[in-house]
């Protein structure tokens, strides 16, 4: 709740002054490890009785969602009277704090509490007992309020809502699904309940065919967990009759040990018991899409017999390409693909295929209907354009020339650090240009330096106009925010699934004010606390900026969320003499411009999103109401 965290920091301050029996009532240090590189995880403790006797308690679990809801995690409390054996484990406990604690874990560093940051609580610290009781009674009285709240949207708004079943869009989607053979694609907008969908098709499914194996693929390992808690969810809101009810689950990706486990339930599956029943009917498989393609997992899909397969591709788009089309098996009976954007961009091949497979769309639900319906968020949308430096330029000059020798088919001179494709290197260059960081400071002046539930999308790729070794614009963003006291942290590929959750979960209770991330946020990520997204870099590919739009139109209950807002920055390029040049240049930005204005058209403040385009298109020369026809006659 708001004011809480600041209440908290008064409680920490206070308690870093005030002593007891002549000791500080809380001291703080700072563990990182020996490289610097992982995280100091361990969480463990020791409380002490009058009596002499200790709880000793030690485990790996964080205090977020994902933490208690689903990770596998391990914590254990051991009291020391319980026996000789468990007072030593006791004292084991206790003598590993005690060595952490002094400095004595060669493989862990210590700091104390920085004196500034410790000097700027106690400007904060309540002056009096009385005060600091206050402060207290306040904490309290927002944790009670915030659970009311939260018991009140229980009843007001889940039970009635989705008791009833599903919406009435979502079972026209799933019937029409089923009369299609029980094969087609949702095209439906980010955030509509794709999800659920899906879940009502293997109930479906499931009624007609209870021996059944049902496949799940995602893109990436953090949206297998989040399908996985999102079935646990929809069981718990849907009537008993819409229930997917299954007698197995099993999670396959690379950093899982997963083959000995689906070995046995692969076992269960083709045995029958004495009586002739099936030990195991059906299970679910969450499965990578990586995985989903690998010579393993299709040999133990092989090995299933006398059953039914569904497969579900999740962000089916993903899976178009020429290699991870292998991954799409005949022998699967039923497909189910789901995705806000199932065509591939610039690859009619890969789209064509896709649609060959799953045979068609079934059921499309596109954005503009989602907030009309009340779905759906509304957005403001802010257009921002920024120039290039004097030496950006001369450096795009340089890799635009090369870029039409390229296309001209000449012959094209290259340094010896010139070893990327040009046009690469000059998407990277305008991906990081300079100027993006001042019109982002002014976005982040105009708020005052003050964010809450922020995305901030940037890119990690290395600018070709800098040195090797400077900074990228990810590591700029963050020093910028944190040199303002914003507090701050970053998602990229890097991060293990459970990590990514975790700081997902600290942005949505507010222990984050923004998250800075690349592209690991574009797909499939409920975050439906995001209010704010800034994107500072992106593809050409729609997929993406579809995807990333979508990421903060959720509806959220708990924040009460009423609209999103949405600033996107774009570089304009410079004017060309040469007309061939200039021409390509042009239709470039005019595909760029088409994307701001399919962003203004449905915004909140369309008219004033629109002006903002329409003069970068008439600096250029480039049509109002634009279309791809008219970029192509350009």
């Amino acid at each position: 709740p708001d004011g809480t965290k600041q209440h908290f920091a008064k409680l920490m301050a206070y308690m870093l002054t005030n002593e007891i029996d002549g000791k500080p009532q809380l001291e703080i240090k700072i563990a990182l490890t020996e490289d610097g590189k992982g995280l100091f995880h361990n969480k463990s403790g020791i409380i002490h009785q009058t009596n002499e006797e200790i709880v000793s308690f030690t485990g790996s679990n964080n205090e977020t969602g994902s933490a208690w809801d689903v990770n596998d995690e391990e914590f254990v409390a051991i009291c020391s009277w319980n026996s000789e054996q468990d007072k030593q484990q006791a004292k084991q406990i206790q003598k590993g704090f005690e060595n952490l604690w002094n400095e004595n874990n060669t493989t862990v560093r210590l700091f104390d509490l920085p004196e500034a940051v410790k000097q700027e609580l106690l400007k904060i610290s309540p002056k009096s007992t009385i005060e600091y009781q206050d402060t207290i009674k306040k904490v309290l009285e927002d944790i009670d309020a915030h659970n009311n709240d939260k018991d009140k949207e229980s009843v007001s708004e889940k039970i009635p809502k989705e008791e009833r079943g599903l919406r009435p869009y979502q079972n026209e989607a799933i019937d029409n699904w089923m009369e299609n053979n029980s094969r087609g694609i949702f095209s439906m907008a980010t955030g509509t309940g794709k999800t659920f969908n899906a879940f009502g098709c293997i109930n479906k499914i499931l009624k007609k065919h209870p021996k059944m194996v049902i496949i799940i693929a995602c893109p990436q390992t953090h949206l297998l967990e989040q399908w996985k808690k999102a079935l646990t969810e929809f069981n718990k809101l849907m009537p008993s009759d819409t229930r997917v009810q299954v007698e197995d689950t099993i999670m396959c990706y690379h950093e899982k040990k997963w083959r000995p486990r689906f070995d046995q339930i692969v076992y269960d599956f083709n045995k029958k018991s004495f009586s002739g029943k099936d030990i195991l009917s059906n299970f679910i498989v969450f499965v990578t899409h990586k995985t989903l393609n690998s010579n393993d997992f299709k040999e133990y899909i092989d090995k299933l017999t006398n059953s039914k397969i569904l497969l579900v591709v999740d962000e089916m788009h993903n899976i178009g390409s020429e290699l991870s089309l292998d991954a799409l098996l005949g022998k699967y009976d039923y497909r189910l693909g789901l995705s806000a954007t199932p065509m591939r961009h610039y690859d009619k091949e890969g789209s064509d295929a896709l649609m060959k497979y799953f045979e068609k769309i079934v059921y499309d639900y596109p954005l503009k209907k989602a907030i009309d319906d009340g779905i759906l968020c509304g957005y403001y949308y802010y257009p921002l354009y920024a120039e290039l430096t004097s030496d950006e330029m001369a450096v795009y000059d340089d890799l635009t020339k090369k870029i039409a020798a390229k296309m001209n088919n000449r012959e094209i001179k290259t340094d010896a650090d010139d070893t990327n494709d040009p046009a690469n290197r000059r998407a990277a260059l305008v991906g990081n240009a300079e100027n993006k960081l001042l019109v982002l400071e002014e976005i982040l002046s105009k708020k005052k330096w003050s964010l809450k539930q922020t995305l901030i999308y940037c890119t990690s790729h290395p600018s070709p106009n800098l040195s090797k070794g400077s900074k990228t614009q990810l590591e700029n963003v963050n020093d910028l925010t944190s040199n303002h006291h914003l507090t701050v942290k970053s998602v990229t590929y890097e991060d293990p699934t459970k990590s990514r959750g975790e700081i997902l979960d600290n942005l949505s209770i507010g222990h984050y004010d923004c998250i800075t991330a690349v592209k690991c946020l574009d797909e499939g990520t409920d975050i439906p606390s995001v209010e704010t997204a800034i994107i500072m870099a992106s593809s050409g590919n729609p997929k993406q900026y579809i995807q990333r739009r979508g990421r903060v139109l959720r509806q959220s209950i708990e924040t009460g969320k009423k609209h999103a807002v949405i600033y996107d920055i774009l570089v304009k390029p410079p004017k060309y003499q040469d007309q061939s040049i200039q021409l390509r240049e042009r239709k470039l930005l005019a595909k760029e411009l088409l994307r701001h204005q399919e962003f203004a058209e449905i915004a909140i403040n369309k008219d004033e999103a629109y002006m903002a385009i329409k003069e970068v298109k008439e600096y250029f020369e480039i049509p109002d109401k634009l279309n791809q026809d008219k970029i192509n006659n350009l």
